[in-house]
């Protein structure tokens, strides 16, 4: 279903609605107002006047429940989206708990791990490499800028290699 929405904003109805009155009651009250200066006829326009003054009002009134109305149901829209949204990510990602494109990624590092071990025969792998060019990092940044903190200071990249290297090699240990 496709929602449309009308942007008020971009049409001034009060404008359009004093146009209107102008046009309707301007053959009617110039020529009497041209003839006959009487308080009458000047009470009558005074009338007019107040009267769509109070037609601007409502009209005002009424295009602020119209663009609240328009509002709440925008909102109810876009959460329905988002849950159904979220409904299918939860029936994709329950199905084996990750998407096509981590698959196709996992079977890409997973080559390429088999190509690290085949080369040099078992004994590195990228469960070592990983951490370990992050403990490069961590001393180069600690030569290279001392303790000061910068960007990537060095103990962040020191806990990066450590922790990928507790995670990887416990998810190895109990995969194997």
């Amino acid at each position: 279903m496709r929602s449309s929405t009308f942007d008020w904003e971009q049409i001034n109805v009060p404008e359009i609605v004093e146009s209107l009155t102008g046009l309707i009651f301007a053959p009617v009250i110039l020529p009497l107002a041209a003839a006959v200066h009487q308080p009458t006829v000047q009470t009558a326009i005074k009338g007019g006047i107040a009267l769509s003054e109070r037609c601007k009002e409502a009209l005002a009134e009424t295009t602020e429940v119209i663009e609240n109305l328009a509002a709440e149901v925008n909102a109810e829209l876009i959460n329905d989206k988002q849950a159904e949204f979220n409904s299918e990510m939860t029936r994709i990602y329950s199905q084996d708990a990750k998407s096509e494109i981590a698959r196709d990624l996992i079977n890409v590092i997973s080559d390429v791990n088999t190509d690290v071990g085949r080369i040099t025969n078992g004994v590195i792998d990228l469960r070592l490499l990983l951490p370990l060019g992050f403990s490069a990092l961590a001393v180069r940044q600690l030569f290279i800028k001392g303790l000061q903190i910068d960007e990537i200071p060095w103990y962040v990249l020191a806990w990066y290699a450590f922790d990928s290297f507790m995670k990887l090699n416990t998810a190895k240990e109990s995969n194997d």
